[in-house]
């Protein structure tokens, strides 16, 4: 057997090893349409199942490591190539040039227990994501380089982290972003240092990055800039600052907004038309109520937790909670855990705003539902059963204070 596996190494790396890794794919192929309809490479055992290794009335002689059978030769071919590619190949010659390597990034690295927290952040808890980026931006560190690519295909999908990513991940995310066409989006976030001459660089991602960091700084000269380099624009960029203004939603853009509707390309008229329709409802929306005021507002008129609580603190998820109307909800949720029969639905509902409360109330709303966590341990002393889970609430909420408590740390 050992003499059958050397002779078919031998006659696969005939050529060199860089050829035998290139034959997988051959073998691969031959595998999928079938050795019926085409032979195995190398050895010559065609469709018809003969070959030189089966070829015994024709009187040649052979070596007798080849299989008359052509699914056999196969799987003895991919069995040799697939040790050589385990074992590796020796490096080909490369004559081109070799790419710019990764700029290099001043600031600090994460803290070893920031890090730990990001993987479980991104095996358990991925909508802590946004909160956890902003909070390393503000802190002012830069990222271990192995959590790129898992966070830039994040990105590709979820639009809400991509301001704070780009700028945590800074000029070694934007180099590697270069890199595959499915992270490019990262080159038209805004950067840590704005050069007045992007505005006019050739490329277009470059302009739409000026553009996306001007938002942060003037967001006024950020629309100027647009409506006075609009008629110079290609599509593609026309698009990107559609969805700027559209990250960036003010009523004030509405006329410009709606002379677009008659732009020659479909792509931008369709845009231009949804962004229409959510600026006017956002000019004819009356101002959001202050958020403690109406929380106490409605837990009056329902006597309770109720849909219209509900459905009011859940169109307020985008945005941080006071601390004051985060204790309010609380205390409701509290109330309603004590409470006798209610309706089936109120249950969900509860349940719901459990979650929302970890998930967006300030973090030094964990010492009420410690508290809260103490009562309810003395109640079940007595056999009641509890109906808020105020323990899983105070784990969320551990989390995010440990979360952002590890960002804090003392620079050396």
């Amino acid at each position: 057997m050992t003499n059958v596996v050397n002779a078919e190494l031998s006659a696969l790396t005939g050529a060199g090893l860089g050829t035998a890794v290139g034959q997988w794919a051959e073998l691969v192929s031959t595998a999928l349409v079938g050795t019926d309809r085409r032979p195995v490479p190398g050895t010559g055992a065609g469709p018809d199942g003969a070959g030189r290794a089966g070829d015994e009335h024709s009187g040649q002689k052979h070596s007798g490591h080849e299989h008359s059978d052509p699914a056999l030769a196969l799987l003895s071919r991919a069995a040799v190539a697939g040790l050589v590619r385990r074992v590796g190949a020796p490096p080909e010659r490369f004559d081109g040039t070799l790419p710019v390597p990764a700029p290099a990034d001043p600031r600090p690295l994460l803290p070893e227990p920031a890090v730990r927290r990001l993987r479980a952040i991104l095996d358990a808890y991925p909508k802590y994501l946004p909160e956890w980026l902003a909070a390393v931006r503000a802190a002012g560190f830069r990222l271990p380089a192995v959590f790129f690519p898992a966070l830039l295909d994040l990105g590709r999908t979820n639009t809400l982290i991509r301001e704070d990513l780009a700028l945590v991940l800074g000029a070694p995310g934007r180099w590697l972003a270069t890199a595959s066409g499915t992270w490019k989006y990262l080159l038209r976030e805004a950067r840590e240092q704005a050069d007045p001459q992007d505005r006019h660089s050739p490329d277009p991602d470059t302009r739409i990055s000026y553009v996306a960091g001007l938002y942060l700084r003037d967001p006024q000269e950020a629309r100027r800039l647009i409506r006075e380099t609009w008629t110079a624009e290609r599509v593609p960029v026309k698009l990107a600052l559609l969805a700027l203004l559209t990250r960036y939603p003010d009523p004030a853009d509405l006329p410009f907004v709606e002379g677009l509707i008659k732009d020659p390309s479909k792509q931008v008229r369709d845009e231009a038309t949804l962004l229409a329709g959510g600026l006017q409802r956002r000019r004819d929306k009356p101002a959001p109520p202050a958020f403690t005021a109406e929380v106490a507002r409605l837990l009056t008129a329902d006597r309770g937790i109720g849909r219209d609580l509900h459905n009011f603190v859940m169109s307020r998820a985008d945005e941080p909670w006071p601390q004051d109307g985060a204790l309010l909800l609380l205390d409701a949720l509290a109330g309603y855990g004590t409470q006798g029969d209610r309706a089936a639905w109120s249950g969900w509902i509860a349940e719901q705003l459990q979650t929302a409360v970890a998930d967006h109330a300030p973090v030094s709303a964990r010492d009420r539902v410690a508290a809260l966590v103490a009562s309810q341990a003395v109640t079940a002393l007595d056999g009641a059963a509890a109906r808020i889970d105020f323990a899983q609430m105070l784990a969320l909420l551990d989390f995010r204070r440990d979360m952002l408590a590890e960002l804090t740390v003392r620079r050396p």
